[in-house]
């Protein structure tokens, strides 16, 4: 059982772009819409959280967004972290940004932000109490009323309406262009690494953590995206 998400070596970073897009239909949606709806709910100024920052796409899109906001882009891969500190000097949106490579628990506790954003992190943590640490981690480091956007894998509403989904998913993936054996190895390990948490119990987990009940903005197959305040 995973208690962490995966460790983003150097060659599986350098990847993760391409792929991401191939195995999440919709992902440049996604993150359009997570950068409209910061437009709408944060000040000129506000200091945002990146947790699992990636390749820094979310940090582009915001950056693109608003050019007074600045971040604090958190994650333990020291490759991911280069990878998105290159595409952000890249953008020219470098000097806006903090990185700090730590899981979100170890931030000091001090620290205090206006709005965060955890895209496909949460789904790795299988351990239902690491996950909900995780999520308390974010919350004791918003301000009340700070936004949080989330977005992960979660479960369909019945069995037989998961498996109809997984089975379209796969589908677009072998037609984004993996082999057979590509998508089988892809698959075990979504089923050996993801958590697929119910839509009401990961509104539990939030609202346990000290957020409001979430609301659905976005779902394409089995991703999905929240919209929640720190109460």
């Amino acid at each position: 059982m995973s208690t962490s998400p995966p460790t983003f070596d150097e060659e599986r970073a350098a990847a993760y772009d391409d792929k991401i897009r191939r195995l999440a239909p919709g992902y440049d949606v996604l993150h359009e819409t997570i950068a409209n709806l910061a437009a709408t709910q944060l000040a000129d100024d506000a200091h945002l959280l990146v947790v699992g920052a990636g390749t820094g796409e979310e940090i582009v899109r915001l950056g693109r967004t608003q050019p007074g906001w600045r971040f604090t882009a958190v994650d333990p891969s020291a490759e991911m972290l280069e990878r998105s500190q290159e595409r952000v000097e890249k953008e020219g949106v470098g000097d806006r940004v903090t990185y700090v490579q730590e899981r979100v628990e170890d931030l000091p506790s001090e620290a205090r932000f206006d709005g965060a954003t955890s895209v496909f992190v949460a789904h790795f943590l299988q351990d239902p109490t690491v996950k909900q640490q995780y999520v308390r981690a974010i919350a004791r480091r918003l301000r009340p009323g700070s936004p949080l956007v989330l977005a992960d894998l979660f479960e369909g509403p019945s069995a037989e309406v998961f498996d109809a989904l997984v089975a379209a998913w796969r589908h677009g993936v072998r037609r984004a262009g993996l082999s057979d054996e590509a998508v089988e190895r892809t698959f075990d390990r979504i089923e050996r690494q993801i958590d697929f948490v119910a839509a009401d119990a990961l509104s539990q987990i939030l609202t346990d953590a000290g957020f409001s009940a979430p609301t659905r903005f976005y779902q394409n197959l089995l991703w999905g995206g929240w919209w929640t305040h720190k109460t």
